[in-house]
């Protein structure tokens, strides 16, 4: 994809939708991210992305005929939606949300995905004891005895979720060979690229939330080991791009403290959310109503900034300089320097996982 057009991120399209809901009420706020400006949304390149996860999401959980309303109580619902607006703000300070600002720009050489990861690890593991407070005391106020007896199990119904897909993908097949007619090509293959994606998480539950949370907590990496050999991967296929002159600077984000207290915000919020910024976005699709008002609450809140901060994101005396690891060690040295930071990262795992067991 990033051959094609761009890396992978989702969050700063979500907060252009938070900023033209706020216009569309009368609020006039400019969108927090300079590239990502203002647009109607089928019209919007980036916004591609996110709609082609959704329209995957939904092609998997029908072919899969796992396609459910998951219904919460407020509690689950206001839980969600303070998430989701841990995760607008945590976005916009750092920036941008865990798939850009440290997936995406770790394997792009930039110094603030590693610096990203940081404030994820901690604040990941700071939601998770919340969490964790939270289904303890729950669990005390359970009473078994109360509990409603079980139904036999019956032969599943015949369903048309099957059938439903077939719709989503005509869907997709027109929107595409729209977008292809009126020379938009990109718009076309993002929206495409988006799709696949969305069925890699549908069927994977791959979740950066649990990915982070899961390793303090619980001394689980798998997922993280997962996720870090994608990114060493991607790593090395990103630095033979850039270092043939292809977009060198393309998902190079300022650095600084407040990529850590950014990364540390927006933990906090994706545990407590149930998703990270993709998560939260793939769950939607899926049917779970605490990540449709976690989306909300990410909206409104990232969409909000430059009527908090004043300015643009990356604007101003909060951001930091953006910094391009090979024009301070070399390709060689960035790729060193990206390489000692996943093994550091990966031996971290591998003690943690064997203190469990001790």
């Amino acid at each position: 994809m990033f051959m094609y057009s761009r890396a992978l991120g989702v969050f700063p399209q979500i907060s252009m939708w938070g900023a033209k809901f706020y216009n569309f009420v009368g609020m006039e706020v400019d969108a927090p991210f300079i590239p990502y400006p203002l647009k109607p949304l089928h019209l919007d390149l980036h916004s591609m992305i996110n709609f082609g996860i959704i329209l995957g999401v939904l092609i998997a959980a029908f072919l899969a005929r796992e396609f459910k309303i998951r219904t919460e109580d407020w509690r689950g619902c206001l839980t969600g939606f303070l998430g989701g607006i841990l995760m607008g703000f945590g976005t916009v300070i750092t920036p941008p949300c865990n798939v850009g600002g440290f997936f995406s720009a770790t394997m792009a050489l930039s110094l603030s995905g590693p610096l990203m990861a940081i404030g994820l690890l901690f604040g990941a593991y700071l939601g998770g004891l919340y969490l964790r407070s939270r289904a303890k005391k729950a669990s005390m106020q359970i009473d078994f005895a109360a509990a409603p007896k079980g139904m036999a199990a019956t032969i599943a119904k015949p369903s048309i979720q099957p059938y439903l897909s077939s719709v989503i993908i005509l869907i997709i097949v027109i929107a595409v060979s729209i977008y292809v007619s009126q020379g938009m090509p990109k718009h076309a293959g993002l929206l495409v690229f988006g799709t696949i994606f969305g069925i890699i998480f549908q069927r994977s539950r791959l979740c950066f939330a649990a990915a982070f949370r899961e390793i303090l907590l619980n001394r689980n990496g798998l997922m993280m080991k997962a996720i870090l050999l994608s990114i060493g991967f991607s790593t090395l296929a990103f630095t033979i791009l850039k270092s043939t002159g292809y977009k060198p600077e393309h998902f190079v984000l300022p650095s600084g403290m407040h990529t850590v207290i950014g990364g540390f915000i927006f933990g906090i919020g994706m545990v407590i959310a149930g998703g990270c910024g993709v998560g939260i976005l793939w769950r939607s699709a899926e049917g779970y109503i605490r990540a449709w008002f976690a989306v909300i609450g990410g909206m409104l809140s990232a969409g909000s900034w430059v009527l908090i901060y004043g300015k643009h994101v990356g604007e101003g005396w909060l951001y930091g300089k953006p910094v391009f690891l090979p024009s301070l060690f070399g390709w060689v040295g960035a790729l060193a320097v990206v390489f000692f930071f996943l093994g550091v990262f990966y031996l971290l795992i591998i003690r943690l996982e064997v203190y469990k067991n001790e």
